[in-house]
């Protein structure tokens, strides 16, 4: 159920500014399964809100590509391949931008995983623009913030101490080697004269470096604050292990911001965790379609969440995807019939198709396969309840083709036609579940309503080839046994 407090909270918040900007960050390091998607559909599902109450809404993912790799994203990047590993492990400690990408089909590495993630939130929906910072510091955008910490370095680390009790960050400025270009072992270890003594443990040189050619990034608390005055961000997603209020990220990150950049008050976007079996990764994804996906992650956006089995099976078992019918009906009953003719899909029918054909195979244990009537499914049945059940048929393939029927119309349409049929009703419904699959399935009116129209001609096709074939064989026997009385006569 929508829990629309967060959303109204946020509503009121903003309720006399004309624009709004969120912001979102990522370490394009990796892609990451489900458990990482959250902060970005929280965010979207708010502007959305923002936007229909007439606000202008700007929505920025930013990378962190001056990040440096490590050896854990090194490993969920190239899917844990020891070969590949060997060969990139010396990447590790460098910025991610400054990587080539593995697979060579971007300009970086970080290039190859911003676009893979935008790629995955354009599939559910969401459309923020991206912002990769390495672009930024390279020229020179955050240059007047990387000044500010240099010139007051020490007044920063005394405001951080006095005001934030037990946050000590390791360094303010993370400098990028000058020599080996490596990041994650340099740090500045003396500040004169706009110049910064940069020593590296990863080479073990040391460099003077004047505050106007040093590169690098400031540490993660000071490039949120200073964003957050760069782009003037209003909110920002943040879990509850970051709102500590003495030292927690947030504070921090606001205190910074405000103290030392000219940056104003943001609002947290407090969304809850979300946690899953790793047994489930990725499978989430491929199994539900994105209006039954994004629910689980927004609608509730405060709340803790477990991705388990259970939980995806109940979302298939609520989602409704044609009117009457679940996705999880759909997967049982519709999706093979819909595997005869997928070129008739629509582009939203076919995404609907694959999610399906996933979910039977990560959800259900089975492999999802096109449905077609066999002739037994016919025998032993009586040809008058057949004929019924081509009528029928042809009737309804009639009504379909003829006009844009609301389902109540044909229902009614379709009932009448069957009005006459007396005791022969129930054989014929039954006999035609039998021949379409649908035995545990929708309402016969339901299922005839919404197959595809060449399914239900493959049918009418097929009764008439068993009808036609059930009649020369009775005329066969029947001159069979003329000739055996014939002969019997001649005898006698």
């Amino acid at each position: 159920m929508l829990s629309t407090t967060f959303y109204a909270d946020v509503l009121r918040r903003f309720e006399n500014q004309n624009t709004v900007t969120i912001a979102t960050g990522a370490t394009c390091a990796y892609l990451g399964d489900e458990r990482n998607i959250r902060e970005f559909l929280v965010a979207d599902e708010t502007a959305r809100w923002l936007r229909r109450a007439g606000h202008t809404v700007l929505f920025f993912l930013i990378d962190d590509s001056l990040d440096p790799l490590n050896f854990r994203q090194l490993r969920v990047a190239v899917n844990k391949d020891e070969k590949l590993i060997e060969r990139y492990k010396h990447w590790c400690g460098k910025p991610i931008a400054h990587l080539p990408d593995p697979w060579g089909c971007h300009e970086s590495y970080a290039g190859h995983f911003e676009d893979e993630l935008i790629k995955r939130l354009h599939s559910l929906d969401c459309h923020p623009t991206l912002v990769t910072t390495a672009r930024l510091y390279e020229r020179g955008v955050y240059a007047p913030y990387v000044r500010q910490v240099l010139d007051h370095y020490h007044e920063v680390m005394e405001y951080l101490h006095t005001t934030f009790e037990g946050y000590s960050p390791e360094k303010l400025f993370w400098p990028l080697c000058p020599h080996c270009r490596y990041i994650h072992e340099a740090e500045i270890i003396g500040i004169y004269e706009e110049q910064a003594h940069v020593y590296c443990r990863c080479c073990g040189e040391t460099s003077n470096v004047h505050f106007d050619d040093m590169q690098g990034k400031l540490n993660w608390k000071l490039d949120c604050a200073a964003r957050w005055a760069l782009f003037n961000v209003d909110a920002e997603p943040f879990t509850k292990s970051y709102m500590e209020p003495i030292a927690g990220s947030f504070a921090v990150a606001q205190g910074l911001s405000r103290t030392f950049f000219g940056g104003h008050e943001v609002y947290p976007l407090v969304y809850g965790t979300v946690k899953m079996d790793n047994k489930l990764s990725y499978s989430v994804l491929q199994s539900l379609p994105t209006s039954a996906f994004r629910p689980l992650l927004t609608e509730r956006p405060s709340s803790e969440i477990t991705l388990s089995r259970e939980l995806v099976m109940t979302a298939a078992s609520r989602y409704s995807v044609l009117p009457g019918v679940t996705y999880l009906d759909f997967i049982k009953q519709l999706l093979p019939m819909w595997l005869l003719t997928p070129e008739s899909l629509s582009a939203s029918q076919r995404d609907l198709l694959s999610h399906g054909i996933m979910f039977g195979k990560n959800f259900l244990d089975t492999e999802m396969r096109l449905h077609l009537p066999t002739r037994a499914n016919l025998e032993g049945e009586q040809p008058a309840v057949l004929e019924k059940i081509r009528g029928l048929l042809k009737h309804v393939i009639g009504l379909r083709e003829a006009s844009e029927l609301t389902y109540e119309d044909f229902n009614a349409q379709a009932k009448t036609f069957m009005e006459p049929w007396g005791r022969d009703k129930g054989p014929a419904l039954h006999r035609l579940r039998l021949l379409a699959g649908q035995e545990q399935g929708l309402p016969a009116m339901r299922f005839l309503f919404i197959l595809p129209l060449d399914y239900l001609n493959l049918l009418q096709y097929m009764l008439e080839l068993y009808v036609q074939g059930a009649a020369a064989a009775a005329r066969q026997d029947e001159e069979q046994q003329d000739d055996t009385r014939e002969s019997v006569y001649a005898v006698a």
